[in-house]
């Protein structure tokens, strides 16, 4: 079937309606303060003028952007039109376009509405948001951008024929119970901190002079009370409280994971991987296994203890801030065995397999190397106790830490390793927190031999093997000649996989 065939219904849209109830209440609620001010004023004139004055241009706006907001398919090209005064005109070529990402908060869900993020191969994040659109609109945007690419190129104002849905091939899901051991078993003992240090900057944004002396009073009577006791019952206490900060952080973590991972599913629906989860926010996003430039099975300790693992991904084309990393954005599944994890590697990229027995190991001199590098505060540590207790009282964080960073070093040591293939390389690193980064060959960038004063002493070098995606793979610790064996080796097979020359060789 040729590509005008398959077109043969219009592909031209507005936002819908309930944009314009959205945008009223962000309206309603950057005119909080106003609207309070007016209240409690009794209605006076000038709180009328207040509300009049920031809140008529707000609502025009809002009405505005739903009039003049316009997006149509042609040519190939995805056309992006809004405004009045000054008419803006965006066209985004649909090859270029890498993912239509969709998310809901509970309201939006209930209406069968989203906004639909547009985000192409320039990597500058969105390039493009659509809000709101229907659900069933974004999926015929979807299907007109991605299904029918390779057809030909769409005429203006076609929408694709309706084409018997894919089906989705369930690889994981995971219930509220995996969530929260996810959430528990994370790096997450600080999140309570997190959350009373945004606590304590709201009060000190927004509490009065009145609240604010209250509660540095509260403070310094509890600091007061504390100094007050013995010093056995002072250390109790601290530890006490300080332990059950740290429970309590723990659990906010897990209830913060289940909150955002809520339901999560990942399917496989043709060639793509689809991703499901969220409570309050739903996000539903297609991922090409094409654009995965790096994949990292992740532990933290607690995860190697129990046998779980995380499924992180890097993708060309995407830089995520920080808040989509809080998303979950970089996580393919948040909780899995790592056998799962290979599993699913071998699945949507063929010829991935880690072969037990063929790692390589990084130099032996790895060992010293991180006994100088971590040494650097021990010395320090040592300096100022002996200032403290004098000569020979003093050394004791010299003969205590120097065992342990010994052994630290050799851990570290025994955990580095890498594989390389003729279509993926693998590196793992980590002796508490452990990963293991799959690289695919082709989309090796760049490939760089690096020393620092130390590997030059030492006659080390580092190999670094850049991606499109956001995190170079690092192999430190290696013998100068192998590394730069290593790197022509690289160099050699970006070549033989892909007809480019990597950067750096």
């Amino acid at each position: 079937m040729n590509a005008e065939a398959a077109y043969r219904l219009p592909l031209a849209g507005r936002l819908h309606p309930w944009t314009l109830v959205f945008g009223l209440f962000a309206v309603a609620r950057q005119m909080l303060i106003p609207l309070l001010y007016w209240v409690f004023s009794g209605f006076s004139v000038f709180g009328t003028l207040l509300v009049l004055t920031f809140g008529i241009p707000n609502l025009l706006l809002v009405v505005a952007r739903y009039w003049t907001f316009r997006y149509r398919v042609e040519q190939g090209e995805l056309v992006v039109e809004q405004g009045i005064l000054r008419r803006q005109e965006r066209h985004i070529p649909l090859a270029n376009i890498q993912e239509i990402r969709l998310e809901q908060n509970l309201i939006q869900r209930q209406l069968g509405v989203a906004r639909a993020d547009i985000e192409t191969s320039t990597g500058g994040g969105v390039e493009a948001s659509l809000a709101l659109l229907s659900v069933d609109d974004i999926a015929r945007l979807r299907r007109c951008v991605f299904e029918h690419r390779s057809e030909g190129v769409p005429q203006a104002g076609a929408l694709p024929a309706e084409a018997p849905a894919i089906a989705e091939v369930p690889l994981v899901r995971l219930g509220w119970p995996e969530l929260l051991i996810a959430g528990l078993t994370s790096n997450g003992i600080f999140t309570l901190f997190v959350i009373l240090g945004a606590l304590l900057r709201f009060a000190e944004e927004w509490l009065p002079d009145a609240g604010r002396r209250a509660l540095l009073r509260g403070i310094e009577a509890a600091v007061r009370a504390l100094g007050g006791q013995s010093t056995t019952m002072m250390l109790t206490t601290v530890f006490l409280s300080v332990a059950l900060l740290m429970l309590l952080s723990v659990a906010a973590s897990g209830v913060m994971t289940v909150v955002r991972f809520y339901d999560f599913r990942l399917t496989e629906q043709g060639t793509a991987l689809r991703r499901t989860y969220g409570l309050l926010t739903r996000h539903i996003s297609s991922l090409s296994p094409a654009r995965i430039q790096l994949l990292a099975i992740e532990q933290t300790p607690l995860r190697r203890l129990f046998g779980w693992a995380s499924l992180r991904v890097d993708v060309a084309g995407v830089a995520y801030e920080r808040q989509e990393e809080q998303q979950g954005r970089g996580v393919l599944v948040p909780l899995i065995r790592p056998a799962a994890a290979e599993a699913l590697l071998a699945r949507f990229m063929p010829g991935c397999v880690m072969a037990p027995g063929a790692w390589r190991k990084v130099s032996p001199l790895a060992v010293r190397r991180g006994i100088l590098r971590r040494s650097v505060w021990l010395v320090a540590l040592t300096a100022a106790a002996l200032w403290w207790w004098s000569w020979p009282y003093g050394l004791w964080p010299l003969l205590v830490g120097l065992p342990v960073i010994g052994l630290v070093s050799w851990l570290d040591y025994r955990a580095r390793a890498y594989l390389p293939g003729a279509r993926y390389w693998f590196v793992r690193q980590g002796w508490a927190s452990h990963a293991v980064y799959a690289i695919p060959v082709n989309n090796i960038q760049a490939v760089v031999v690096a020393q620092t004063p130390f590997d030059l002493r030492l006659g080390l070098a580092t190999l670094i093997l850049d991606t499109a995606g956001q995190t170079p793979v690092i192999i430190r610790d290696l013998p100068v000649a192998e590394a730069c064996a290593l790197g022509r080796q690289v160099a050699r097979q970006v070549e033989d996989t892909s007809g480019r020359k990597a950067v750096g060789f």
